[in-house]
């Protein structure tokens, strides 16, 4: 069975939680990529790309250390999935 094919919009959603997720569950102030990948459900080239893309708008800190690549959401982040999940609602609301 065919998946539909995911927006942009929806992308920038799911990666945007899967790092908030996974910094709330595990009482970290970053995620790695490979958890992210996983949970948005991503090839990694996309997961690059799209990381790529949310760090030029604000959205996201990508850091690389000696041993490690760690994702940060900001508070830009923070307000983005806010604001997604306000327009879901109100998409719903009117029954579209």
């Amino acid at each position: 069975m065919r998946q539909e094919k995911r927006h942009k919009l929806q992308l920038f959603y799911e990666i945007l939680i899967a790092i908030e997720g996974y910094m709330s569950n595990n009482d970290v102030t970053a995620a790695k990529p490979t958890h992210i990948q996983h949970t948005s459900r991503l090839s990694y080239d996309k997961m690059m790309n799209h990381f790529n893309e949310l760090e030029k708008k604000g959205m996201i800190i990508y850091r690389r250390n000696n041993t490690d690549v760690l994702i940060s959401i900001t508070n830009k982040g923070k307000q983005f999935i806010k604001q997604y999940n306000e327009l879901m609602i109100l998409i719903e609301s009117a029954g579209l």
